[in-house]
């Protein structure tokens, strides 16, 4: 049996809720402890049934229950942005974090949360903010690398190069990864975007230039649009894109008649299949 690609996204979700089911196992013997560990029990069957509707409403219940589970109203939030419900999710993120005794490690998973809430919403302002907070804060290196890769998403969905590099950098520095990509990939696709700009202002110097940086990453991806690149700036392509066919991208199914380099729906670069 195939699993589902979209389980993965609920993964996270899944372990959060055996910890609170444990949690309460341990820890709660008054009824309504037992009470709410059975609700959370009862979200999980929910979830693998694959009705995460009734596992927010479950969880949020329980949250109500124990309104000191700064965990549970976590799991709640993810919930509600998965389910598309971001307002709510925010709302859910922002009240825990509001919550007098969080412990700090709460505090900061909750800012990467509403991170990645402000960027659902397309709260590109807010979402940066508030994880520029988290790496000044966070001495935790995974949980400093998941603000890093969000802000780079973020530039990347911005379309600010620049900053994308910057954080790429970052990543590469303090020895983080992408899922599905790598860093020199995305890298030397930043330098060709910057060249492509370039190109399209009639300015060739600076275009070499970035051309000349893509190239020290070394992939096939960019290796080839850095070709397509120079051949336009020597007159020999009128439009490097259009060297590519009209495909689906491999990484998402995200389907287009253009011819891209990045994938729109999951940021993934070089991940459309060309059509024969």
């Amino acid at each position: 049996m195939e699993l589902d690609p979209a389980w993965l996204l609920l993964l996270p979700v899944v372990f959060t809720l055996g910890w609170a089911a444990a949690r309460y196992d341990r820890g709660q013997q008054r009824r309504e402890g037992w009470h709410a560990s059975d609700e959370v029990l009862d979200a999980m069957s929910a979830l693998l049934a694959n009705d995460s509707q009734g596992a927010t409403e479950l969880l949020l219940s329980a949250a109500r229950s124990d309104p000191e589970s700064i965990q549970l109203h976590r799991a709640v939030g993810n919930l509600y942005r998965r389910r598309g419900l971001i307002d709510r999710a925010i709302e859910v993120h922002e009240a825990a974090m509001r919550h007098p005794n969080a412990a700090v490690h709460d505090r900061l998973n909750l800012m990467a949360d509403l991170g990645r809430d402000y960027q659902a919403a397309g709260l590109f302002d807010r979402a940066e903010a508030v994880l520029r907070e988290l790496l000044t804060h966070a001495a935790d290196e995974p949980l400093a690398d998941q603000a890093r890769q969000l802000l780079l998403n973020i530039a990347q969905t911005q379309r600010d190069w620049w900053q994308a590099i910057d954080w790429a950098n970052a990543l590469r520095l303090h020895g983080g990864s992408v899922d599905g990509q790598t860093l020199a990939q995305m890298l030397g696709h930043f330098y060709c975007e910057i060249a492509a700009l370039a190109i399209e202002r009639s300015d060739t110097s600076a275009a070499l230039s970035a051309l000349s940086e893509a190239e020290q990453f070394f992939a096939p991806g960019p290796s080839r649009r850095i070709a397509l690149l120079r051949a336009e700036l020597a007159g020999n392509v009128s439009n490097s894109d259009q060297a590519l066919r009209p495909a689906v991208c491999q990484h998402c199914g995200f389907r287009t008649r253009q011819s891209l380099w990045q994938c729109p729906g999951c940021r993934c670069w070089d991940s459309f299949e060309l059509l024969q």
